[in-house]
């Protein structure tokens, strides 16, 4: 990392119910044109023009389905269950530059079209561990606007986040789990990192290490559908740093279940191997309708049973796994490939981590507690014994 010796005004300052953050402006990512207000997606508010400038919106067939956050003129990272369900990139397409969820009229704006697809090789749709891919363009976005920088990366040194620190998720999905409307405009929302050992958040991630929880314990805040894919935040070092990819969680803002998220840290050397390696290849790659490429780390992923999108209310998440509308397309002859799970491990998956569901176009996970799928229903059997007994 390189120190810029210039002097510049960084501070957070409280006003009135909110912070503002004024980050380095000479810094090369993680720095939007205008200061950042945050005063308090569900039980967030309206984001600020230009804050969150790396913030985009995927789409298929120009309907919004997930978040995604700029790396580089020609790189998105977004989470890989938001394509379990598109066998075609030819649809697929991203904006950026809009604080609208629909492109503006004014030009401000931009649309590109994903050239490739780079979906983590251990990604397992079923238990959402290794949930990040990362999509190449199929022409470099303009950088040259303030409503359009690239998001930084943390360190891979260190674990990040500890645990109990302010972060910003931001996105367009839904407001209320009850909702299946997503957001005309983008929403910020401060939660705070959870530790792994706490009851709600240990009920959900399947690998500390590779995913975290955040939220609020109480309730009243969270991401919610419609936003997978999407940022979460931390102002660090006078810039603003990716810690996490919004994943899934039970359903939203509910008081002991936090969202869950993938832990960027861990596989920022994956992140820029792609990178770089397509940098290196791009001129020599042959242009294919939908090329897919799935690159390694080790890793895998929370059991799958298949049920109908996100109305389903009382199955459905409306956490992490943000994408609201079911993004299908037709086949493909370049369909994009994806690993399964076999029988035998999907009914493990099933024992170890209580019920875990997903709608059919990835968009949330939804895990029951024990308390409503064993005490509840053994309780009311015992209770309807007694009284024919009794009678």
């Amino acid at each position: 990392m390189r120190f810029l010796i210039f002097f510049f005004v960084v501070f957070i300052c409280k006003k009135g119910s909110g912070t503002i953050y004024q980050c380095n402006t000479n810094a090369s990512c993680g720095c939007s044109t205008s200061f950042t207000l945050v005063s308090r997606i569900v039980g967030g508010e309206t984001a600020g023009r230009q804050s969150w400038s790396w913030a985009i919106s995927l789409r298929s067939n120009g309907k919004h389905i997930c978040g995604g956050s700029i790396l580089s003129p020609s790189f998105i990272i977004t989470a890989a269950h938001c394509f379990n369900d598109i066998t075609n990139l030819t649809n697929i397409t991203i904006l950026a530059g809009s604080l609208s969820v629909t492109p503006s009229l004014n030009g401000s704006s931009q649309v590109r079209s994903v050239a490739q697809l780079y979906k983590h090789s251990d990604y397992d749709s079923s238990l959402f561990i290794n949930d990040l891919a990362l999509l190449r363009l199929s022409s470099p976005l303009n950088m040259g606007h303030g409503n359009i920088k690239s998001v930084c990366l943390p360190s891979d040194t260190v674990s990040q986040p500890s645990d109990n620190i302010n972060m910003i998720a931001v996105g367009w999905g839904t407001t209320s789990a009850l909702s299946s409307t997503v957001s005309s405009i983008l929403l910020q929302v401060t939660v705070q990192s959870i530790a792994s050992t706490y009851s709600g958040c240990k009920d959900l991630i399947s690998d500390s290490k590779l995913q975290f929880c955040a939220g609020i314990i109480t309730g009243g805040k969270d991401t919610c559908q419609g936003d997978s894919g999407g940022p979460l935040m931390a102002f660090a070092n006078n810039v603003w740093q990716l810690y996490g990819i919004t994943s899934y969680g039970y359903l939203c803002a509910l008081p002991g279940y936090p969202g869950v998220y993938t832990r960027v840290s861990f596989y920022i050397e994956w992140i820029k191997s792609i990178m770089s390696f397509d940098e290196i290849t791009t001129t020599t790659v042959s242009k294919s309708i939908n090329p897919t490429t799935t690159v390694s780390t080790t890793r895998k992923i929370l059991v799958r049973t298949t049920t109908n999108t996100r109305q389903s209310l009382a199955t459905t998440r409306t956490s992490k796994s943000k994408s609201p509308t079911t993004a299908r397309t037709g086949t493909s002859k370049n369909p994009i490939i994806t690993t399964t799970r076999t029988s035998k491990q999907l009914m493990t998956a099933k024992a170890a981590e209580s019920t875990f569901k997903i709608s059919n176009n990835g968009e949330h996970a939804t895990k029951k507690p024990l308390f409503f799928t064993v005490f509840l229903p053994t309780m009311a059997s015992l209770y309807s014994f007694l009284v024919l007994f009794l009678l």
